[in-house]
């Protein structure tokens, strides 16, 4: 039963078996996941098929780890590798690109800096995070998290600090940034109130699809590899942060349930242009 307040109180997690990939047109580097402030963060969803939607990272091995040969199967010309820490800026501006239009600081260069912040956020618990790049270009990035793994990037928490630093320098960023951190707390008392973290060991970070990966397939193979990862993990149950600013269908046709909701609706308070937001939970072996 879903309470309208907050939360879907004592949601049971099913087994559905999603139905086969379509090619039904969602938007492109539509974020999945992963919730920033709308105006920061969560995902506003760009054209993109079921196959190429994501907006969540999967938190990855080190950068230096090997990704199994089953995880490296190509799509077309598409190739996938774990991250590498380099591959920072290419995933901060896609993100911009994605979301930055909605927040207040877009078309300023705050808007850089709070997507860079909001990618940060994401990495900084990552254990897993999976690039998928065409002839050298970036096309779509999953990070991903398991409870008791060891970090991808240790590193990520000192360059939060720092870009928080950067953004506290300048009114608008000061601004921008409580807004976001504002977001964050709102998750995280969501997924207090459900305790999903006591029953999920596994979350989807981000999941992010550049528009030019459009036609490769590209989402649909990252979210694969992420579902492969909680498996290998022995990851009973995954969630992740969404809202009402992408198309939630994507993680209906993959067989997650929504098991906490936060209408806008009810919350005048949070100002006129908050999304409701969800978090949706699944298992590995009926959500590929």
């Amino acid at each position: 039963m879903v309470a309208h307040d907050n939360t879907v109180m004592n949601a049971t997690i099913t087994n559905a078996t999603p139905s086969a990939d379509d090619e039904s047109t969602l938007p492109e580097g539509t974020p999945i996941e992963t919730g920033p402030q709308r105006g920061v963060m969560s995902d506003v969803v760009p054209d993109a098929t079921p196959e190429e939607v994501p907006g969540t990272t999967i938190a990855s091995t080190p950068a230096t780890a090997t990704v199994p040969a089953e995880e490296m199967k190509p799509s077309q010309s598409v190739t996938y590798r774990p991250m590498r820490w380099n591959d920072l800026d290419d995933i901060v501006r896609e993100f911009d690109r994605t979301w930055g239009q909605c927040s207040a600081a877009a078309g300023t260069p705050v808007s850089m800096q709070i997507s860079r912040h909001f990618v940060l956020h994401y990495l900084e618990p990552t254990t897993r995070a999976i690039i998928a790049e065409l002839d050298g270009r970036f096309m779509g990035v999953t990070l991903s998290r398991v409870a008791g793994e060891p970090l991808a990037f240790p590193q990520a928490k000192q360059e939060l600090a720092a870009i928080n630093g950067e953004l506290n320098r300048s009114t608008l960023g000061a601004k921008t940034l409580s807004e976001t951190e504002q977001w964050h707390e709102m998750e995280l008392r969501m997924e207090r109130e459900i305790d999903v973290n006591d029953v999920a060991r596994g979350e989807v970070e981000l999941f992010l699809v550049a528009k030019s990966a459009r036609g490769h397939g590209v989402g649909g193979s990252l979210w694969r590899q992420a579902m492969d990862y909680f498996a290998n993990c022995q990851v009973a149950r995954f969630y992740l942060h969404t809202d009402s600013s992408c198309d939630v269908s994507f993680y209906d046709h993959k067989g997650l349930n929504c098991i906490a909701a936060r209408y806008a609706a009810d919350h005048p308070e949070d100002g006129a242009d908050m999304d409701d937001i969800f978090i949706y939970a699944g298992t590995p072996e009926s959500t590929r």
